[in-house]
């Protein structure tokens, strides 16, 4: 290709890759260092409006003949901070090099020392000079001046995700795969399809101080609000609260207190009781509407102990549930008691946050690990101060917050000791404890306690509003009273019609990510045609495979499944099995084809119903792309069948030329049971008893080579001469030709002769002789036994070749395969125990008797 053309195309490739409005003003041929290799790259100055900028592009063939041969590695917008320093130090590389830079990043670019390119350098700085000065000519830019340069940036516009992920490109991390990225991107647009549903929650706690239930009834405690909670959380304290219990770490529910729950729940709705836990005195139950049950699922309880022995008559119980998208918490706890113990309840709260873990088996989640946590319970925080007493108390008459002042709660929780990030609703009732059994009087015992608010509700999380704080005075049973609180909240809930137009997006957002991220070989041609292929001919094309994408590429041709350990049928061979790409390289590797004696019975098995004169598919070769998507070639061909790799009992069928039939009429012969008693024109009129392709060698060489030194060697090397010859002996057995052989293949040797007989024996589809090796043992060393067993394991066309074979050439090919020492002399035959094996000695018997006269006698009985 001249000069001329060669840049046509360049320029008519590169204008292509551009959209209308937008004028490539320079194009220079350069190159970048990257590591030890060197990178082609076109350097294109291009205009759009008042704007201008240089692309770099990375180009996998010479000239770019499409758009997918160039890849844009780089965008440098020609702005104020841009400009190319041409200064380079002295070298034979550097000084031909010059550095771009823009945002203040240095990017160098080398190009080749040669007249034309320094035409076209001198162009290139020109342009570059003059655009930006055409830059610098307006006063003011427009901000959206630049976003043309969008197109052509690897950028989702809608979700602002890199298409090209950077650690990726740098190797520092693997491509996400599929599934993780595609929840990644979901999990980063979840706020687009998360709703908040609200839900009324009631949470309730009181300490029973042993009572039983079986004259207390809960409406009044339970069914207070207006409309039915959504969901109920109570919990008690003390509930058969012995020493036994305490000793046996009690967990069986008691369930005449669940049921005393359940019937004293709002009338308003139907409730499911979703869990209830219990550890000693301690229990919790949770109950849902009926409704919402199904919204619920991941559903786990928990239960700790605490104190010297971790023993349940202090502690915790707890239970987790999911509902749609959010996670609720609640928690039900008996702290230490006594006025002076707050470093024991804040040793407990911190035991129970550390200890309590909600668990399945899979999965394991904390009490923080959760949107809406809710913290009930009898958690013993007293009212402490030198004056506080009972008449203290009194003395107040409902002056909640100067007595708030000595809670040691609200003490400890402002010191950031306990329940960091919880919240409490304003105190308006009085102390919960400590109140004669039956009736609203402070403790009148000998101990007469300080009352206090031991009874608390706190709660954590977002979009939770406190709508009641309160306690129930009119149930006396205990010497605690009962507190409830009930809440509005917001929880996280998928809008389902977003979530489906959002995961479609997402889902075409990963395929860009898979697609980008994943390395990619660009190949010129998946269908490879090789034309008409002849036996022992070999064909070569070229595969050329280019790395256009922003990753190194590492390749590999791939056995196609498990089952098949190769990677290409025998008769072809590639180049480059395996190898690595580097971005903007290209590679070039050969695919050969040569059916040789080994391959051509193989090759016409393979195209059994192929028609004359159509191509068919050969083989597919997988080209393995490590961590991206394999490529599929079509190794395409016509075959040419030759007496090469026909069977024997098939040769006998001919009546025609090999060379006019089609493949498929091969095959249907060799299905035929007639034999056609073939009349040989060359052997005055005598009936062939083995296939005539076969006889013409062997009558050649009986004439022309049988006092030829070493003609058949074992290494079986021949010449480039010797080569051309064995085609024109091939052209010559497959048209059946009738002109004599020294005038056909003037230049063919014996050695060329010789060669062809041993490879069309070769490529025999099965060997001449079959007879096991277990069976030369038995007649090896006794002539007669060797002629029966000639007789009944072979065909008569293969008895009556190898018989024949063996007259003629059996002491020739044995003397050329022995070393050329005169000690051999007469012993030649001769053969050391352990130096032969037992085929060897099979033929020795047969070769050191009159084989000759064995031959004939088979021979005059067909």
């Amino acid at each position: 290709m001249n000069s001329s053309n060669h840049d046509s195309i360049i320029i008519r490739t590169v204008t292509q890759k551009f959209r209308e409005g937008e004028s490539v003003l320079a194009i220079l041929a350069a190159y970048q260092i990257v590591g030890n290799n060197f990178q082609n790259r076109l350097l294109v100055t291009v205009s759009s409006s008042e704007t201008a900028a240089l692309f770099s592009f990375s180009v996998s063939r010479e000239p770019p003949e499409s758009i997918s041969d160039l890849t844009i590695v780089a965008v440098f917008p020609i702005n104020e901070s841009f400009f190319v320093n041409t200064e380079s130090s002295f070298g034979a590389v550097s000084s031909h090099q010059f550095t771009v830079y823009s945002e203040n990043q240095p990017t160098t670019f080398y190009y080749h020392a040669t007249d034309e390119t320094n035409v076209a350098k001198e162009h290139f700085l020109i342009s570059v000079k003059n655009l930006k000065a055409s830059y610098r000519a307006v006063p003011i830019h427009s901000p959206a001046a630049f976003d043309w340069l969008q197109y052509y940036k690897p950028v989702d516009e809608r979700t602002g995700l890199l298409a090209i992920d950077r650690s990726v490109a740098d190797g520092s991390q693997a491509p996400k795969t599929r599934d993780a990225k595609f929840r990644e991107e979901l999990e980063r647009r979840r706020h687009e399809y998360t709703v908040y549903e609200p839900y009324h929650v009631y949470t309730a706690t009181w300490n029973v101080n042993g009572q039983t239930s079986e004259t207390i009834e809960l409406p009044e405690w339970l069914a207070t609000s207006d409309s039915p909670p959504d969901i109920y959380a109570v919990g008690f304290q003390e509930i058969e609260w012995t020493p036994e219990k305490i000793l046996m770490n009690e967990t069986k529910i008691d369930r005449t207190w669940v049921d005393k729950v359940m019937s004293g729940l709002h009338k308003g709705a139907i409730y499911t009781e979703l869990a209830s836990v219990r550890l000693v005195g301690m229990m919790l139950t949770v109950a849902v509407k009926s409704t919402i049950y199904p919204k619920i699922n991941d559903c786990l309880t928990s239960a700790v102990g605490t104190g010297t022995l971790k023993w349940g008559n202090k502690g915790g119980v707890g239970v987790s549930f999911k509902l749609n998208e959010a996670l609720f918490c609640f928690v039900n706890t008996h702290l230490a008691a006594h006025t002076q113990e707050v470093e024991r309840r804040n040793d407990d709260h911190d035991d129970i946050i550390r200890r309590m873990s909600f668990e399945n088996g899979f999965q394991m989640r904390s009490i923080d690990e959760h949107h809406h946590i809710f913290w009930i319970g009898d958690l013993n925080y007293r009212l402490d101060g030198p004056e506080v007493s009972q008449e203290y108390v009194n003395r107040k008459d409902r002056d909640y917050n100067q007595l708030y002042q000595h809670d040691q709660l609200y003490v400890e929780k402002r010191r950031n000791r306990i329940f960091r990030d919880y919240k409490e609703g304003k105190i308006i009732f009085p102390p919960t404890y400590k109140y004669n059994p039956g009736t609203d009087e402070w403790d009148s015992s000998e101990k007469s306690r300080t009352p206090a608010w031991c009874d608390r509700i706190l709660w954590k999380g977002q979009r939770i509003e406190l709508l009641r704080y309160r306690s129930v005075m009119q149930l006396r049973k205990s010497d605690h009273k009962p507190v409830y609180a009930d809440f509005k909240v917001d929880a996280q809930a998928k809008d389902q019609a977003m979530l489906k137009k959002i995961s479609e997006e997402v889902l075409k957002t990963v395929d860009k990510y898979e697609n980008d991220n994943q390395p990619q070989i660009t190949v010129e041609q998946t269908d490879l045609d090789f034309g008409l292929i002849r036996f022992n001919e070999r064909y070569s094309r070229e595969l050329l495979v280019a790395n256009n994408c922003h990753l190194p590429v590492r390749f590999r041709f791939a056995c196609k499944d498990d089952r098949n350990s190769q990677v290409c049928e025998e008769f072809i061979r590639i180049s480059h099995s395996k190898g690595e790409l580097l971005t903007g390289s290209s590679l070039s590797i050969r695919i050969d084809i040569l059916v040789d004696a080994p391959a051509a019975s193989r090759m016409l098995r393979k195209l059994k119903d192929a028609q004359a004169g159509i191509k068919v598919p050969l083989d597919i070769l997988v080209l393995h792309v490590e961590n991206g998507r394999d490529i599929f070639i079509t190794i395409f061909g016509e075959y040419r069948p030759s007496c090469f790799g026909v069977s024997l009992d098939t040769l006998m069928k001919l009546n025609k030329p090999v060379s006019l039939y089609a493949i498929h009429e091969l095959v249907a012969l060799d299905h035929e049971e007639k034999l056609i008693d073939l009349v040989g024109d060359d052997v005055g009129g005598s009936n062939l008893r083995f296939p005539r392709e076969i006889w013409r060698l062997v009558d050649n060489l009986r004439k022309m080579g049988l006092q030829t030194p070493q003609l058949f060697t074992l290494d079986r090397k021949i010449g480039q001469s010797d080569a051309a010859n064995l085609l024109e002996i091939r052209d010559w057995l497959d048209a059946w030709s009738t002109d004599d052989f020294r005038f056909t293949i003037p230049a063919g040797t014996p050695h060329s002769t010789a060669e062809a007989l041993l490879m069309m024996l070769e490529a025999l589809p099965e060997p001449v002789v079959t007879i096991s090796e277990r069976e030369c043992i038995i007649a090896a060393d006794n002539f007669d036994r060797c002629k029966e067993l000639l007789r009944t394991k072979l065909k008569s066309v293969n008895r009556l070749l190898f018989l024949y074979i063996s007259g003629l050439f059996g002491r020739i090919m044995i003397r050329s395969q022995l070393p050329a020492k005169p000690e051999f002399s007469n012993s030649i035959y001769a053969y050391a125990e352990g130096e032969r094996d037992q085929r060897r000695r099979f033929m020795m018997t047969l070769l050191n008797n009159n084989v000759r006269e064995f031959a004939r006698q088979e021979m005059s009985t067909y």
